[in-house]
């Protein structure tokens, strides 16, 4: 053996010494077993710059002439049988795999031009030709039914479990390669997908899935069901086809997840995913499904016959593929989505990308209510627990896409990721929709969905979820469908939350109304006018979600001025002169904004320009005509000083407006020089920069490309007497005095509901970590979803900032100050959004915070501190709740900060405040005592 390994024959030495094949039955030789282990050595340690091990067992043929001829006749022989799967599941790993593995991406590879790569795409294509010769597949997945029937009922070893992983991770790799019509290689796979059927994969599977120790296998299990649907998604609802967008994005969300399976193992790639153009691909995409594909092969096959044949094999594979999908569905779907959905949420969440739980929920989810799929099938999806985890993981990625933005990283999986869950949840949404009004339901389902609108109709994470996407969307980031997508979930569910508040079966009362002035904003409603400009290209469901919200915000809500906004009223303009058929309701919404612009614009023309952002004001004619009409004035010539004066200080207001909106922005100059000349004002970089500097604005002009580093409004604020004013107050305190002092300040400026909300934010952790670390818990109601999942994990539960009013918080230093010397992790200290709550935090350290602003109640707290015993934790603490005095452990006690770093700390507020655009004109004594926004 050790002379083969030394020849300079290499592989083609060692696959010498395998054995041979004697009329039909393969002989392996003594060496076998240590060939195929020094093979697995050298795959294992080939240099990754040539690949020159799989390159030379390509070349010699080695898989068809001996590792597949094993498979069929050695299976009698498992530890040779596992160690030929093991090296031929290597063998078949992607291209893209390879190449990560190495530290580079698929850009990096192809840029660097990778000599092996070439090479090993042909190997893998010739692999799956080999691989459809029936009886190798048949003998893999012999071997499974032969490993499960043999345990009887019992737990299988370690070693079969092993080798039924790698089976799967071999037929994995063999559908994942990437189909193109230029070299037949879609045709392959799909011949390669129905072989595998015709040899019962799917009774076999499913039965893996529904055994016990399928943890084992899950997470290749369901890249492997991702694989099968690949090209085939759409084909899936034609036969009954009500929702076509939707449907078409399955299909791309289908198509892009296949780009998830291009890691080995439990690793994944995210870097290659590219945008998808919804509005140009949809379009093509929706005629193939109403068409099907049929009708292409017509018209490119003048042969009849070859067209019948491949259109008797597409409807045999399809069959096969409703088969799987109903089988899937109704015996392992539950079952595999929350052993997936643990997995994410435990110390092993490393081990699979959450593409794939999101994918599956929206793709089966939207099959079962197409097929009409029974409710005791698919109940276990439907609960608490997954609506939880959905919210979760979309504040998570929201948070994460803000900061990779901010580090100037790749968004690209984030983006897909937050796209993936909100079609999950409408999923989720719609299924329940669907399920609650079925009357064919027994008791059971009934009471049990019930519980779970109970626990939803709770929850505050749920409704503020779309909020925060809302206000996060960026055009120049997101895509328009993604917007269209959250805005049609989310009209879904308030649609749920007004029922379930008619029929009275939240707890805590829900004021709609208050929910939806948190939407009547300008920030919101331009993203609402966003989605408006397509109205033509909008169906009547997402244009009925626009309006309705914005005839919530200008009626109910009482701010019409949130829709005064260019793109708005341009679109209204567009949208009566397009003669398109309106309600009454969408008629008279237009036209009360239309006139309430009219008489803004006449009371107030210049307020109304600065309202509208960028469009050019009512200047020439009416100007014009007031000078004409207006001569009765005494001095013509000073008349025209005062006018000059006035114009230069509007001029100077709208600099200053857009300066505050613009700063910071790479090409800022140019921006407001092109913003100015939509007022009518002309200006070039250099003298916008000159009178920047003369107001005293601009300390330091580097270039005319925007990046300039510029003294903002809160330099000024430094130097006023608020800022000393607030450094000598906390001065003059001990450290313990400062909690109450921010306190008492913060209600002194009207914050007491602000002060409210973070107290019942240490309640919600307090109760969740109740709920968590004792089984004898009584649950009077569902834990806060995101407090719950973090806690959970052992995480610091961050408060998420939902509306503008809790954003702006954050520029308030009493607020930030008391938030400090309370122990939260401050979002600066650790890299991240939002403020965070501390893990080690026990349930006595929250409630004893959340005592310092007042008196609780059980209704916040949720429990009964008195009956609760938790050790040394928790103390039996008697109402109204006057904790003991402890040593706070969750921070080190902070020295006396001196009046500069306060000032220095007093300028980054301001300097976070004036991002996005939304510093505006921020008053200087923004910090004394006045009402919080």
């Amino acid at each position: 053996m050790e002379w083969h390994i030394m020849n300079v024959g290499g592989v083609s030495s060692l696959g010498s010494n395998l054995g041979c094949l004697e009329e039909s039955q393969y002989i392996p030789s003594d060496e076998c077993k240590d060939v195929l282990l020094e093979i697995m050595q050298q795959l294992k340690d080939e240099d990754p710059r040539l690949r020159n091990v799989r390159r030379q067992i390509f070349y010699n043929h080695l898989v068809e002439k001996d590792l597949c001829v094993m498979i069929k006749f050695l299976r009698d022989d498992p530890e040779i049988f596992g160690l030929v799967v093991r090296i031929l599941a290597n063998l078949t790993l992607p291209v893209e795999s390879l190449i990560e593995s190495t530290g580079y991406s698929m850009a990096e590879a192809s840029q660097t031009g990778m000599s092996w790569q070439q090479g090993v795409e042909s190997s893998l294509h010739h692999y799956r030709t080999v691989f459809t010769d029936k009886s190798v597949l048949l003998s893999l997945l012999e071997e499974i039914h032969t490993l499960v029937e043999e345990s009887e009922g019992y737990p299988l070893p370690e070693e079969s479990c092993d080798v039924i992983n790698q089976i799967l991770l071999l037929l994995r790799n063999l559908l994942h390669f990437p189909s193109s019509s230029e070299d037949n290689s879609s045709r392959e796979h799909e011949m390669f997908l129905r072989i595998l059927f015709e040899c019962d994969f799917t009774g076999r599977f499913i039965k893996l899935l529904q055994l016990i120790q399928r943890e084992y296998w899950t997470v290749t299990a369901v890249q492997l069901v991702t694989l099968i649907f690949k090209g085939h998604t759409g084909e899936m609802f034609l036969q009954n086809v009500t929702d076509i967008e939707s449907v078409t994005f399955i299909m791309e969300q289908s198509e892009d997840s296949d780009r998830e399976c291009l890691m080995c193992g439990y690793q994944h790639s995210d870097k290659d995913f590219q945008c998808i153009n919804y509005l140009e691909e949809s379009i093509s995409k929706n005629l193939r499904l109403r068409h099907g594909s049929s009708q292409d092969s017509r018209s490119s096959s003048p042969n009849g016959s070859s067209l019948e044949v491949s259109s008797q094999e597409q409807e045999k594979l399809h069959k096969y593929l409703e088969v799987f999908a109903v089988q899937f569905l109704t015996k392992a779907f539950c079952n595999t989505v929350h052993v997936l959905r643990n997995i994410l949420t435990s110390q092993y969440k490393a081990m699979i990308d959450e593409v794939y739980i999101l994918w599956l929920l929206a793709f089966f989810l939207k099959y079962a209510r197409h097929q009409r799929v029974e409710f005791h099938y698919i109940r276990g999806i439907f609960s608490t627990d997954m609506f939880a985890f959905l919210v979760y993981k979309t504040v998570v990625n929201s948070e994460e896409l803000v900061v990779a933005q901010r580090n100037k990283q790749d968004t690209t999986h984030h983006l897909r990721r937050i796209h993936l869950t909100v079609g999950a949840m409408r999923e989720m949404l719609q299924g329940l929709k669907l399920y609650c009004e079925d009357q064919s339901l027994d008791k059971a389902n009934i009471a049990y969905l019930e519980n779970l609108q109970k626990d939803l109709a709770n929850s505050v994470d749920l409704p503020q979820m779309f909020l925060l996407l809302i206000r996060n969307f960026q055009m120049h980031t997101h895509s328009l469908r993604f917007l269209q997508d959250v805005i049609i979930t989310n009209h879904l569910l308030l649609l749920l939350v007004d029922v379930w508040r008619s029929q009275s079966i939240s707890k805590t009362e829900f004021h709609m109304l208050n929910h939806i002035k948190q939407f009547a904003t300008t920030e919101v409603m331009q993203k609402y006018g966003r989605l408006l400009e397509n109205f033509e290209y909008n169906n009547a469901v997402v244009n009925n979600c626009i309006f309705t919200m914005m005839h919530h915000v200008a009626g109910d809500c009482e701010k019409p001025n949130a829709l005064l906004q260019v793109q708005i009223l341009r679109t209204f303009l567009e949208i009566l002169d397009s003669n398109a058929p309106l309600t009454q309701e969408k008629t008279d919404l237009i036209e009360f904004i239309l006139q309430k612009f009219m008489v803004e614009a006449e009371n107030n023309p210049f307020s109304c320009a600065l309202q509208l952002f960028g469009e050019m004001p009512v200047k020439s004619k009416h100007r014009k005509t007031e000078e004409e009409e207006d001569e009765v004035a005494d001095d013509a010539e000073d008349e025209e000083e005062d006018e000059n004066a006035e114009e230069m200080k509007k001029e100077k207001d709208i600099l200053l407006m857009l300066y505050t909106e613009l700063m910071g922005q790479p090409g800022a100059l140019t921006a407001i020089s092109t913003k100015l000349g939509e007022f009518g004002i002309k200006k070039t970089e250099q003298q916008i920069s000159e009178d920047l500097k003369e107001f005293d604005w601009l300390v330091d002009e580097r270039n005319t490309e925007g990046s300039e580093k510029t003294r903002s409004v809160e330099s000024d604020m430094e130097q006023s007497n608020s800022s000393s004013s607030f450094a000598d107050d906390l001065e003059d305190l001990d450290d313990s005095e400062i909690v109450t002092y921010c306190i008492t300040k913060l209600k002194e400026m009207k914050c007491e509901d602000h002060l409210k909300w973070l107290q019942q934010q240490f309640c919600d952790v307090a109760y969740a970590k109740c709920a968590m670390s004792m089984s004898s818990f009584d649950k009077n109601e569902t834990e806060g979803f995101v407090a719950r999942l973090h806690v959970i994990q052992n995480k610091s539960v961050p408060l998420i900032l939902y509306n503008e009013e809790q954003e702006q918080l954050m520029h308030n230093p009493y607020f930030i100050t008391l938030l400090q010397f309370l122990g939260l992790h401050m979002p600066e200290d650790v890299g991240l959004v939002f403020p965070r709550i501390p893990h080690f935090w026990t349930i006595q350290n929250l409630v004893e915070k959340a005592s310092q602003f007042g008196d609780l109640t059980i209704d916040q707290l949720k429990f009964d501190p008195v009956k609760l015993k938790e050790g040394r934790e928790m103390t039996e603490i008697m109402l109204p709740f006057k904790l003991e005095k402890k040593e706070d452990i969750t921070f080190e006690k902070m020295k006396k900060i001196p009046d500069t770093v306060w000032i220095t700390m007093i300028q980054q507020y301001n300097k976070n405040s004036g991002k996005d655009g939304k510093q505006g004109m921020q008053v200087r004594n923004e910090f004394q005592s006045q009402a919080c926004p």
